[in-house]
């Protein structure tokens, strides 16, 4: 019984003051539908690809925003890598690396329309992660690839912050 009284006073208190979760600021912004691309880059054209399945990813987890062809989409995330590097952070006694770091750099391009006048915003986004290999034995592709992906999945997540912000003062 206690806990359904304090249960219900926590959510007359979040009610009463007007709170809004991030993710209605982000819909305010980006709208139902979302145009979402990932423009190739030359030198990294597999990490292309999985910059585009980690933005879609993203997205449609943490957002649960519905993905639309560029015509009838209510705004447009356009990625594109702009620094992608594997750092060894930890050596062993005969000094091969152990653990490594990830290190990616998002450029995102974000076209929405606020009271009938496109607009486009530019954010940078980075993002890591770190991983261990073993002693004597070279980082494998596989390696490489979900730890590339990890990266670019923290890198968006730092999207949403600044797009709730954008968000909140729609209204204004």
């Amino acid at each position: 019984m206690k806990t359904v009284l304090v249960a219900s006073a926590i959510l007359f208190l979040f009610n009463g003051c007007g709170y809004k979760p991030s993710s209605h600021y982000v819909k305010e912004v980006l709208g139902e539908r979302v145009y979402a691309t990932v423009r190739t880059v030359i030198e990294e054209p597999e990490n292309s690809i999985l910059l585009e399945d980690a933005l879609k990813e993203a997205l449609k987890v943490r957002l649960n925003v519905s993905f639309t062809d560029k015509r009838s989409a209510d705004s447009e995330i356009e990625l594109s890598l702009k620094e992608l590097n594997f750092r060894p952070l930890q050596h062993d006694e005969l000094g091969y690396a152990v653990l490594y770091r990830t290190e990616i750099t998002l450029k995102a391009k974000h076209i929405y329309k606020k009271d009938g006048i496109t607009r486009v915003a530019y954010y940078d986004l980075e993002g890591f992660y770190e991983f261990p290999v073993q002693s004597n034995a070279s980082v494998s592709v596989t390696l490489k690839y979900n730890a590339t992906k990890f990266a670019a999945l923290k890198a968006l997540d730092t999207l949403i912050p600044k797009l709730a912000l954008k968000g909140s003062r729609f209204g204004k």
